[in-house]
């Protein structure tokens, strides 16, 4: 399985985090949390997850709203 990396920042809790978890799990992604910096345990923190490839284009969109609407920072690498 092909897999890419996604970066979302200015994560401010962890509801905003558990949001980009529910959002992942919405379009059906498998993915791993990878990193985040500047430690999982301080806020605000950005966030690295590794998902499919095929499901970019669907992460992109729906992280999209996501982004409107808690301020995030979210982009595919």
């Amino acid at each position: 399985m092909d897999e890419t990396m996604l970066r979302v920042g200015n994560v401010g809790s962890e509801a905003d985090l558990e949001a980009v978890r529910d959002a992942l799990d919405e379009i059906g992604a498998d993915y791993e949390h990878v990193d985040s910096e500047p430690n999982e345990d301080s806020y605000p923190q950005t966030a690295y997850f590794q998902i499919q490839s095929g499901l970019t284009e669907d992460a992109d969109n729906i992280l999209e709203k996501l982004s409107e609407e808690r301020g995030l920072d979210a982009e595919i690498l």
